[in-house]
């Protein structure tokens, strides 16, 4: 040792002091265990005892501390995973909960390597854990917010879908009134204002007669207009490629685009789907013959993906882009397709640009999937 320069000593010490406050000023503990079942510590830094509340020399001198602290739910995990890298010689990596000496839950992000000798066998463990505690309850307080906002959202979807259905109802029950009652009687009173014309031989009260006629029988029409556009029969009896197809083909939609329907659906969707379907197209068709100025309108309906997908296609003066979250005026309909899908558990596209026509695309399974619950919680 006397030949050893007092300068070498000097510069080892302060290089030893620099190195452990290095190590203690490290928000974590470090520590050195031996490859043993309950991973005997040979060395803890004093951080131990500010996250933790155990004294080195304790949590040093009792071997089974460490397996003693380890949360009841979490124990068995991560033996399993010490005793694999112990076996193995993998790191070992968990995250998991220790019972601090006050009795404070501490979450543990725990990783170690093994260290070999010379010979290369193993000789001690080298690792760091690092208190998350604070990491943990954010994510739980996210995965909460997050069940709420799942929970909200469910909620809003089945009391949408309920509303549809409660419109869909009462459009039913109001076509069945106009069909019954309504049209009945307006046809009786057309039929009998041609009569009376019939039996007027003043040219006068006899004009004003079939101008009468002429009032009934435009009303009947338009009765019958409201009594399509409300639940057009066929949707229920013949299903949704004829109701469609009548739709396109009605005489007061002319003048109009030619219209193409092209059908390649193997099953006939169910009656809610079948529904929600046709209101979509009817939107889209709609919005073409009023805003497009389009020449030809091709509607596309396919089994695909375990779904049912609807395509309108038009060769009109196209969109410009929109901003949906502030639909302006004559736009409401295209967030009415979009929600309607979303509402059916699938999709809906609009693509457009001006000039190049505007092509409308949706999706919805034939059966609805359950809805997945978001999970961001870790390891525990």
């Amino acid at each position: 040792m006397s030949d050893i320069p007092a300068e070498f000593v000097l510069g080892l010490r302060e290089a030893q002091e620099t190195y452990r406050r290095l190590v203690e000023g490290i928000p974590a503990i470090l520590y050195v265990d031996a490859v043993d079942d309950v991973s005997s510590n040979i060395y803890t830094s004093p951080q131990v005892e500010e996250i933790l509340g155990f004294a080195v020399e304790q949590w040093r001198e009792e071997p089974n501390l460490w397996v003693a602290r380890l949360h009841e739910e979490d124990r068995e995990r991560v033996l399993a995973l010490h005793r694999r890298s112990n076996e193995t010689g993998e790191p070992f990596r968990a995250e998991y909960r220790l019972i601090a000496a006050d009795g404070r839950e501490v979450w543990i992000r725990d990783e170690a390597v093994l260290v070999r000798d010379a010979t290369g066998r193993p000789a001690y463990w080298r690792g760091v854990m690092l208190d998350i505690t604070d990491r943990k309850r954010a994510e739980e307080k996210l995965q909460r917010s997050l069940e709420i906002l799942r929970r909200t959202m469910e909620d809003r979807r089945r009391l949408a879908a309920r509303l549809e259905e409660a419109q869909e109802e009462e459009r039913r029950r109001i076509a069945a009134d106009i069909h019954d009652d309504t049209i009945q009687v307006v046809s009786a009173a057309d039929l009998r204002a041609q009569a009376l014309a019939q039996r007027i031989s003043d040219p006068e009260l006899r004009s004003e007669a079939e101008a009468l006629h002429e009032a009934l029988s435009d009303a009947v029409e338009r009765l019958r207009h409201l009594l399509f556009e409300l639940r057009p029969p066929a949707l229920d009896r013949k299903g949704l490629v004829a109701a469609l197809r009548e739709y396109l083909e009605h005489p007061w939609r002319r003048p109009g685009p030619a219209v193409e329907l092209e059908d390649r659906l193997e099953v006939e969707p169910p009656p809610e789907l079948r529904t929600t379907l046709f209101r979509i197209a009817q939107e889209a068709i709609t919005n073409v013959q009023k805003h497009a100025g389009a020449t030809r309108l091709r509607v596309t309906v396919e089994t695909a993906d375990g779904g049912v997908r609807l395509r309108v296609e038009d060769d009109g003066r196209g969109l410009d882009a929109l901003d949906l979250s502030e639909p302006e005026p004559g736009h409401l309909g295209i967030t009415a397709m979009i929600e309607r899908a979303e509402l059916a558990g699938g999709r809906c596209r609009i693509e457009g640009s001006p000039g190049r026509g505007t092509r409308v695309e949706c999706w919805v399974p034939l059966e609805r999937p359950r809805d997945p619950l978001v999970d961001v919680s870790g390891a525990g």
